[in-house]
């Protein structure tokens, strides 16, 4: 009985480890979330006059504030891509937040992002920092696109 019970002990504190220890961001060196990628979408998106923050329009459905924006994104279909996912961890070149900011939308799939707030269309020139979606994001995907944040 004292062994099946030791082992028992021994089996259930290394399955607790084990699972905390995936739950941990592994992405040590690459982007964050919360000091990289989230400032971002907060002052470009979900600002004041950013669609995607305390007022957006009736046909938008993703909150980018802090507190929802990870949420929102990180494995959750792409409403506009059919078979698409907002933001696929691992999987950048898949990933339909990329071509949303960048390019290229097929008919259907709104319009790239961000947008101008005083004119509703997209800017000619992107007024997101530069690199930021090929490098910061990109790589933040590729790596996993953990949640640093805390907030669970």
């Amino acid at each position: 009985m004292r062994l099946a019970t030791l082992t028992f002990l021994m089996w259930a504190f290394a399955t607790a480890c084990s699972s905390r220890r995936a739950q941990e961001p592994r992405s040590a060196g690459g982007p964050s979330f919360h000091a990289d990628v989230e400032p971002v979408l907060i002052r470009y998106c979900a600002s004041d006059g950013g669609c995607h923050g305390d007022d957006p329009t009736h046909s938008v459905k993703l909150d980018l504030r802090p507190g929802h924006a990870y949420g929102d994104l990180v494995s959750v279909p792409a409403t506009t891509r059919k078979g698409s996912v907002r933001v696929w961890p691992g999987k950048p070149e898949q990933s339909f937040l990329l071509d949303k900011l960048s390019g290229p939308l097929s008919a259907g799939e709104g319009k790239p992002m961000p947008l101008d707030p005083s004119t509703g269309a997209p800017p000619e020139t992107s007024p997101l920092p530069a690199g930021f979606v090929d490098h910061t994001l990109r790589s933040w995907i590729a790596n996993g696109a953990f949640d640093d944040t805390g907030r669970r």
